[in-house]
């Protein structure tokens, strides 16, 4: 008797968070099916790249990305794009590059098998449906996730209802969908029976989740649920809209066992003018109270946000007001980009368009103004004492103000509940210690994006 070979797929996941949930569906699916996981592209017999297309930089690496895969396609070996690079230009990617054997979009990701199998059998699949159906049907996937092990992320719902100028998500994700909390429960525990110790809720906009499924107040409801899951230590919620942020969901975050109290709110701009052609809810001040009651509530909060720089008809007075904004919000983190016309979105034919040099100037202005207060607040928490979930070991060069601090050479990282994954930075952690632990310490010193820290032993605690 002939036992067939396994077969061994690659993927290669491109963009966003929200976007790695959708690769780790479709490596679960796959397992499930008895598919085994390479790490290798040439050693696939089907190489999966689950692509970008927010901004241009997004097009460009994940078209660079296909362009790679197909260049080494061996033969016998099924190449499949999906995402919403796929979803945005799906046909036209099978008729510019023939070595894509299927393409998938942002919907049909959970039937991955069944599209593979279609290849093999002489098809040429193009699944671009269900985009908002898909949800309905999800309910609780396999996912095999590829974080670190003590962490993952819970997309709580696809798609956004709102309508910004600058964005295509809706295009290519379709409405606001949201998941319910029984299928997100039920995903969350094994999750955590499977090592994780952080969820990290995200979605388009997660503190709208459960609106459109007649839940009034979603996200607190589904913190309160996720609070009952015995050994899920952290909830961290990514992607907050100012204007859904109420009062109940900051009273279930005061509340919560699990819920750190870390916010990330993208913004934008903070000039009524430009707001309102992005928009986006006109009204920073409004934006200054809500930061003043997180606070009060919250009060050691981490505030993260975000700010696009260059929108069509933006002036140095705009820019002038922003910066005022940034040094009265006082944030914690903050990331600036530079606006990018996008086909498709109501800000493509704007007039005024602005360019590219200025936008890095003003972006350069920015960031130094809100450099000089990361660094006061980041001084500001030097002697704070903090848990630290370790994700691995780095060998620190000669001269790193960190290896210099703690004495030595090769040193533990992770994040405390001040850090997001990704985007917030590291905490170093001097001794040894295993990927997955929570480690006690104090903090030390900081760069311009880590802080460092020493483990504190049980009687300093």
């Amino acid at each position: 008797m002939v036992v067939a070979a396994q077969r061994r797929v690659f993927l290669a996941s491109l963009g966003c968070a929200k976007n790695l949930v959708d690769s780790e569906v479709m490596l679960g699916t796959l397992t499930s099916d008895g598919w085994a996981v390479t790490t290798e592209s040439d050693d696939a017999d089907a190489v999966i790249v689950n692509t970008c297309a927010f901004i241009d930089p997004a097009k460009v690496e994940s078209t660079d990305a296909i362009m790679r895969y197909a260049a080494a396609k061996k033969p016998g070996q099924t190449l499949v794009v999906a995402g919403c690079l796929a979803q945005r230009y799906g046909a036209d990617l099978r008729e510019l590059i023939p070595e894509i054997d299927a393409v998938i979009g942002t919907g049909a990701f959970p039937k991955i098998g069944e599209v593979i199998d279609e290849s093999a059998a002489g098809g040429r699949p193009l699944h671009l449906e269900d985009r908002d159906a898909y949800v309905e049907r999800l309910g609780f996937l396999p996912r095999m996730v590829t974080t670190q092990r003590a962490t993952a992320y819970l997309k709580v719902s696809e798609g956004c209802n709102h309508v910004c100028a600058f964005c295509i998500i809706p295009t290519l994700r379709g409405l606001g969908k949201s998941r319910t909390i029984e299928s997100l429960v039920t995903e969350a525990r094994a999750l955590v029976a499977g090592g994780a110790r952080e969820l990290n809720l995200v979605a388009q906009d997660t503190s709208d989740y459960g609106r459109d499924i007649g839940l009034k107040d979603g996200l607190p409801a589904l913190i309160r649920a996720l609070d009952e899951i015995e050994d899920l230590r952290w909830v961290r919620l990514l992607y907050l809209y100012p204007t859904s942020v109420k009062p109940s969901l900051i009273e279930a975050m005061r509340a919560s066992s699990k819920v750190v109290p870390y916010v990330d709110m993208p913004l934008q701009h903070a000039h009524p003018t430009v707001l309102r052609a992005m928009r986006r809810p006109p009204d920073p001040e409004r934006y200054l109270e809500l930061f003043a009651a997180l606070r009060e509530a919250l009060p050691s909060a981490t505030i993260r946000s975000t700010f696009i720089i260059g929108f069509p008809g933006e002036t140095e007075e705009h820019v002038d007001a922003l910066i005022s904004f940034i040094e009265r919000a006082k944030l914690d983190r903050v990331g600036f980009f530079t606006y990018s016309r996008e086909e498709g979105t109501a800000a493509y034919a704007l007039p005024d368009q602005i360019a590219m040099r200025v936008k890095k100037s003003r972006v350069a202005r920015c960031r130094d103004v809100q450099r000089r207060i990361a660094n006061v607040n980041d001084s500001a928490r030097i002697g704070e004492s903090l848990d630290v979930l370790i994700e691995g070991e780095r060998t620190l060069p000669v001269g790193s103000p960190v290896r210099d601090a703690l004495g030595e050479r090769s040193v533990c990282f992770g994040r405390s509940i001040r850090e997001a994954p990704n985007v917030d930075g590291l905490v170093y952690v001097g001794g040894t210690h295993a990927v997955g632990d929570f480690v006690r310490a104090r903090v030390i010193g900081h760069t311009e994006f880590d802080r460092y820290a020493q483990p504190l032993v049980a009687a300093e605690r």
